[in-house]
């Protein structure tokens, strides 16, 4: 049974536990991602291994460190606007998780601009 496919979740892995989580032929890369705290969607089961999307990539890891959290509003990709300057389109680049709070976090780019700034859910429109 693949009970994972279409969920959001965590892979909170660290060099530390193990580099037998990862596929082989995926674990520079996942290395350089620094997966910790980022929000990942699981898009098929194959193999033994969970394959995780993260904007234009994916990785293969095992179910173990995999937590699932609620699916956010935006992906990796989407253009937004800010509530409370609606007038500039920004495109989110990542979504990371608000351990403390539970709810995912975005950033977004401006003209091609990286911002600072994390922004949730109530922060931005989808345009």
């Amino acid at each position: 049974m693949k009970k994972f496919i279409n969920s959001w979740g965590l892979y909170p892995w660290f060099i530390e536990d193990g580099e037998y989580l990862i596929f082989p032929k995926d674990i520079e890369s996942f290395k350089k991602l620094s997966p910790y705290g980022k929000v990942f969607r699981c898009i098929d089961e194959v193999d033994g291994y969970l394959v995780l999307k993260y904007g234009n990539e994916t990785f293969r890891v095992k179910s173990d460190l995999y937590k699932i959290v609620d699916a956010p509003f935006f992906e990796i990709g989407c253009n937004v606007k800010l509530v409370k300057d609606n007038t500039q389109v920004g495109t989110i680049e990542e979504i990371q998780w608000h351990q403390k709070n539970k709810v995912p976090m975005y950033y977004i780019s401006i003209n091609g601009k990286q911002k600072s700034t994390r922004y949730f859910n109530e922060d931005l429109i989808a345009t």
